[in-house]
């Protein structure tokens, strides 16, 4: 095939890493929680810039670790530490303002996220670094066309990642109605900022550098 040509990927190793790709970006998550939440209390449309910020996010990041920045980052405990605890405590502070909204759409205790919010986001995962860089170790290098394969690895999971938080939000947005009666809402956003905790303590200790 053509694009295999172009950038040394055979089809067993392009499938390989759709494959990898997807149920990375489609398995419930951090990014997958606040798409849901975001979605079913404001609507499909406010999930747009989170799924943008998403995708360009770890996008860039996969393309800093083709060029040896997340090997440098994770080589330095000091500031592999810095960005893991910053990261948690960023979803901890996420999680309060989730459960602690009992109406939808008040945007006098949350908010949807902007582009670059969610950018940060990505980058303040120690586990989206790792990941990033072993996919760049595995698919990035010994390229015959080194900048067509990070175009081709970093655009893959651009467009997945956007229509997985996409997926996610319309989910989201279709339980709107239902979550319009009694308390719903309230138990809803507790339900999902007690599992978007979960997720960041669990984060916290099976992604703390240093850690086996």
């Amino acid at each position: 095939m053509a694009s295999g040509l172009l950038t040394g990927l055979t089809a067993a190793q392009f499938l390989a890493l759709l494959t990898l790709l997807t149920v990375g970006l489609f398995t419930p998550g951090p990014n997958t929680t606040i798409a849901a939440v975001t979605g079913a209390n404001f609507g499909l449309r406010a999930t747009l810039p989170h799924c943008v910020g998403v995708a360009f996010g770890f996008a860039s990041i996969l393309a800093l670790c083709a060029l040896g920045v997340g090997a440098l980052i994770l080589g330095q405990p000091a500031l592999a530490a810095s960005v893991h605890l910053a990261g948690v405590a960023y979803l901890l502070w996420l999680a309060w303002k989730i459960a602690r909204s009992t109406v939808l759409a008040q945007k006098q205790v949350l908010r949807p996220l902007s582009v670059w919010q969610s950018a940060v986001l990505q980058y303040a995962n120690i586990k989206a670094w790792m990941l990033a860089l072993a996919v760049a170790a595995s698919y990035m290098t010994g390229a015959p066309s080194p900048l067509q394969r990070v175009l081709l690895v970093s655009g893959l999971f651009a467009v997945l990642g956007f229509v997985s938080n996409g997926v996610y939000g319309v989910l989201g947005a279709s339980l709107r109605q239902w979550l319009q009666q009694g308390q719903r809402v309230s138990w809803f956003n507790r339900a999902m900022g007690a599992a978007l905790a979960l997720t960041a303590l669990w984060i916290a200790v099976s992604a703390s550098p240093g850690v086996p």
